[in-house]
């Protein structure tokens, strides 16, 4: 079997994304637009589920790759922090967030809180740069792109840039001048948030197809 043909597995998968998009669009049209906002605010259901998603793809990660347990543990923390970031622990111990530059510019805090906050910031920033590197490295270094794994994990990257598109659109757009309807703007904050519950189960996915491939390790493929 080929490294990158697809399985009944991976049809039931897209089948249950493209659903749960429909689903997404669906929700604006048939529910009224308090009710849409307070489930997709930062303080409702979906925004909660994201916490639940990371969880679970960190999880999967150590189950995954058991005999990669230094990078496994790695993978792992960060979804972790992922997950904290989504509970807005990243701001719940300090004046504001520390992973905003304004906050060690602008915010009256001590320098003793801001220097833990930088060193955890960089520990943070750390860690996405060597997921960042060990992904890219089996993608394109690795020739992962032909596995079933790999076409997930851009299938998840793709989705991310998306929602941070639509998180950040509307309010560059208002500043330049051309704010966005109040319906635009619920389908954007709908989608942003819906789609980055259901990122993360995404990512679980692709990593659970990825195991056997040399994913952190240098072994050949074992056509997944």
């Amino acid at each position: 079997m080929k490294a990158n043909t697809p399985t009944r597995a991976d049809g039931i998968a897209a089948l249950l994304i493209v659903l749960y998009i429909l689903l997404l669009a669906a929700i604006p049209a048939l529910r009224p637009v308090a009710e849409v906002k307070a489930l997709f605010s930062e303080e409702g259901p979906f925004e909660m589920l994201s916490i639940v998603s990371w969880i679970v793809a960190a999880v999967v990660m150590l189950a995954a790759f058991r005999e990669e347990k230094r990078g496994a543990l790695l993978f792992g923390l960060l979804f972790v922090l992922f997950a904290a970031r989504e509970a807005d622990w990243h701001k719940k111990f300090t004046a504001d967030s520390l992973l905003k530059s304004n906050y060690y510019r602008h915010t009256e805090a001590p320098l003793m809180e801001k220097l833990l906050a930088f060193a955890v910031a960089l520990a943070f920033i750390a860690l996405v740069l060597y997921v960042g590197f060990v992904i890219a490295r089996f993608l394109l270094a690795r020739g992962g792109w032909r596995t079933r794994g790999g076409l997930w994990l851009l299938a998840g990257t793709a989705l991310v840039v998306l929602g941070k598109l639509l998180d950040r659109a509307p309010a560059e757009l208002a500043l330049a001048g051309h704010a966005l309807s109040e319906s635009v703007g619920l389908y954007a904050g709908v989608f942003e948030e819906g789609l980055e519950m259901i990122h993360p189960l995404i990512l679980a996915w692709s990593l659970w197809l990825c195991r056997g491939l040399p994913l952190f390790g240098r072994a050949g493929f074992s056509r997944r």
